[in-house]
């Protein structure tokens, strides 16, 4: 007995002495909004599900800052990064239904990398014109900031799996990747709308496909 209240003692001593290890979250800072930055609203029609109603395409683009951090304590540096945060819905015309939501981040660092396609000096000249901007050069779909087209799409630009994770994301049953680009590939009169996101090749591809009543991405890139 006396052995085993010794045995007690020694333990409450260990864990008195030695307490428990314990690891804190790590918290990467948020961005925060530019006091005196007031967000691009930027908006455009086109009848995207065809159902002869314009659809509202919008844009709103929010100035932040966050500060960088360094090592593994994700310490504050003393230098800042800012960027652009973009976000785009389009709404059904008809019903105000939402027809498709994106967002992305533009770096400062990435925003001068459109102006390999459409001139402009700074963002007050480039946000506002989202919508608007013609591309200077040779007439070739890779250099269009963004457009709105009605056309048959080819077989080599649907990438089956961009619609397998489409497919998923949107909880969609009853039909494959393979039978969902067969659908797209016999419609000659598809709607999609071709847009950039962070960097001028981070191009979206999204077509509204009729049976499904829904918008959906196919590629994320630059056509093969």
């Amino acid at each position: 007995m006396f052995c085993s209240l010794f045995m007690l003692l020694c333990l409450e001593a260990f864990f008195v002495f030695c307490p428990p290890a314990r690891f804190e979250p790590r918290h990467v800072l948020a961005p925060t909004k530019m006091g005196n930055a007031e967000p691009y609203h930027v908006e455009a029609q086109y009848d995207w599900n065809d159902d002869g109603t314009p659809d509202h395409f919008r844009l709103r683009v929010q100035k932040e800052v966050a500060p960088l951090v360094e090592g593994l304590e994700q310490t504050p540096a003393r230098n800042q990064h800012w960027s652009y945060h973009c976000w785009l819905v389009v709404d059904s015309g008809f019903d105000q239904s939402t027809l498709w939501e994106d967002e992305w981040s533009v770096r400062e660092s990435d925003l001068v990398s459109f102006q390999e396609i459409v001139s402009f000096g700074t963002a007050d000249e480039f946000f506002p014109k989202w919508f608007t901007w013609k591309f200077h050069g040779e007439l070739n779909q890779d250099l269009n900031l963004n457009s709105f087209e009605v056309r048959q799409l080819e077989d080599r630009i649907i990438h089956e799996d961009v619609l397998g994770s489409e497919i998923k994301r949107l909880k969609i049953e009853g039909i494959t990747p393979a039978e969902l680009k067969v659908e797209i590939l016999g419609n000659k009169l598809s709607r999609i709308f071709v847009y950039r996101g962070g960097r001028r090749e981070d191009i979206r591809w999204a077509v509204y496909v009729p049976r499904l009543r829904k918008v959906m991405m196919f590629l994320n890139g630059f056509a093969d």
